[in-house]
């Protein structure tokens, strides 16, 4: 854009950045037509998504199901063993990494963690007194 501002043609601006004479015309328009906006694309990476919302139900269903009740021989989640159980053992198989599941889970507040919070106090500072000074 500094490049175009300070009026250099396209194909000098090209060479300059060793980018196709077209591509650098489309960025010109998109920066002229949009802003500062176009130089943000807000591109997503990775690949798209392969769950599909009845197989999040799914999930969602047997994560709040007692392991127990579908025939597992322990009796809480863990997001490894919901990941397994969901890739071997469901009635209708889901392949979901546990980084997936982890955020599946998330998003419908659905946690396997017994403890909600931890005491403030330590074993260092038992017996200890407040501070007057």
């Amino acid at each position: 854009m500094l490049a175009s501002a300070g009026g250099n043609t396209v194909p000098a601006i090209a060479r300059l950045v060793q980018a196709d004479e077209d591509t650098i015309r489309q960025v010109i328009h998109r920066f002229n037509e949009m802003g500062m906006a176009s130089l943000d694309p807000q591109w997503a990476g990775g690949r798209p998504r392969q769950i599909s919302p009845d197989e999040k139900q799914l999930i969602v269903e047997t994560a709040n199901t007692r392991p127990e009740k579908l025939g597992r021989p322990f009796t809480r989640w863990s997001i490894r063993k919901l990941a397994d159980h969901l890739r071997l053992h469901a009635t209708r198989r889901v392949r979901v990494g546990r980084e997936r599941l982890r955020q599946i889970l998330h998003r419908h507040r659905i946690t396997f963690q017994r403890t909600k919070t931890w005491p403030r106090w330590t074993a260092c500072n038992v017996g200890n007194q407040p501070s007057t000074t």
